[in-house]
């Protein structure tokens, strides 16, 4: 049985809930790493922010220079649930089921109320390849979330190559309605 203190990265990237997502964007490209804790001044980790956070914000046209990390849940921008975070005592397996239910791919590592580290599914992948078919369960989950006939997506049309919020799908393609209009 191996623990989360024995994969987890113990330099987990930190950030101030009153940095703003524009900081955010520079330490984690400058860092080459996808999410930052959201720690309080006395160490405690209170969140995490991530790419997609970052790119829902610029996506909705919102100004990352002026968006504090703290707004993003006072906006709604994020709907994710609270913190989920582990202890470096729990059994990676376990902690791959909790990645798994709640679709992250990093979890805190939390001891005594401060940040210990970060555990991601590529350290647990590193370790225990076996747990790909539970990596996998979050693929099905994430196919499930793919819009079905009907339904319209924002995305580029692949027949003229154009961006429209309206792409229904013709076929096995993703097309805008002047492209479906003119088939």
């Amino acid at each position: 049985m191996v623990k989360v203190r024995e994969v987890m990265k113990r330099d987990a990237m930190r950030i101030s809930p009153n940095a703003t997502l524009s900081d955010a964007a520079k330490i984690m490209t400058n860092n080459r790493v996808g999410s930052l804790v959201v720690v309080e001044k006395d160490g405690s980790p209170m969140d995490m922010v991530t790419e997609s956070d970052i790119t829902t914000v610029v996506a909705k046209g919102i100004d990352p220079k002026k968006l504090k990390i703290t707004d993003l849940r006072k906006r709604k921008i994020k709907k994710r649930p609270g913190l989920i975070s582990v202890k470096p005592d729990d059994n990676v397996l376990q902690v791959t089921r909790l990645m798994v239910k709640n679709g992250v791919k990093r979890v805190p590592v939390v001891e005594n109320g401060k940040l210990a580290g970060i555990i991601a599914d590529k350290e647990i992948l590193l370790i225990s390849p076996e747990l790909i078919e539970i990596m996998s369960e979050r693929l099905k989950n994430r196919v499930d979330l793919v819009p079905g006939p009907g339904e319209t997506i924002s995305g580029m049309c692949e027949d003229c190559g154009g961006y429209s919020d309206g792409l229904s799908q013709m076929g096995n393609r993703w097309m805008c309605p002047e492209c479906t209009s003119e088939e």
